[in-house]
């Protein structure tokens, strides 16, 4: 039940049967430096504690940042990055197909600007891996059909003491 007073909207809490909670939300003092430490609770993720290592996804664009936090068993993963212009759904779909035989930990998703399109994934697997081989291989048969095909590996970052 909702209700609407002076361009207020509450939901009536007698009603609430689940207490799903999507995001997390704060604001904070902007410190005007290029660096932000922020203090992030991770007890809601599944198993955290029993994995050493976290893979840290900033999503930048121009006026926002989003950070997507995974825990992972290894500390070196890698990174397909994808662009091009005029894909057609087929060849969209075939991509899907193939990367679908790979353990997919994040992917960005499509983005489509004009007539280019970009796309981003991280796959659980190491760069010098059989399985890594065979994915190179495939991604060698499409590189004509991309501007840029690219497999980064993704290790972990060494922090200043």
């Amino acid at each position: 039940m909702v209700n609407h007073t002076n361009n207020n909207y509450s939901i009536n809490q007698k009603k609430r049967t689940n207490d799903v909670k999507l995001t997390d939300s704060y604001i904070l003092l902007n410190p005007k430096s290029e660096d932000l430490k922020l203090n992030l609770s991770l007890s809601h993720l599944k198993n955290f504690q029993q994995k050493p290592y976290l893979l840290i996804i900033q999503s930048i664009i121009e006026n926002c940042t989003r950070i997507t936090i995974y825990p992972l068993d290894k500390k070196s993963i890698i990174k397909i990055i994808l662009n091009g212009s005029d894909i057609s759904d087929e060849i969209i779909s075939d991509l899907s197909q193939l990367l679908q035989n790979y353990e997919i930990i994040h992917t960005s998703g499509l983005l489509i600007k004009g007539r280019d399109l970009f796309y981003e994934c991280y796959l659980n697997q190491e760069l010098d891996s059989p399985k890594t081989k065979d994915l190179k291989t495939s991604l060698d048969k499409i590189r004509n059909i991309f501007k840029e095909v690219r497999i980064e590996q993704i290790e972990l970052k060494q922090t200043k003491s």
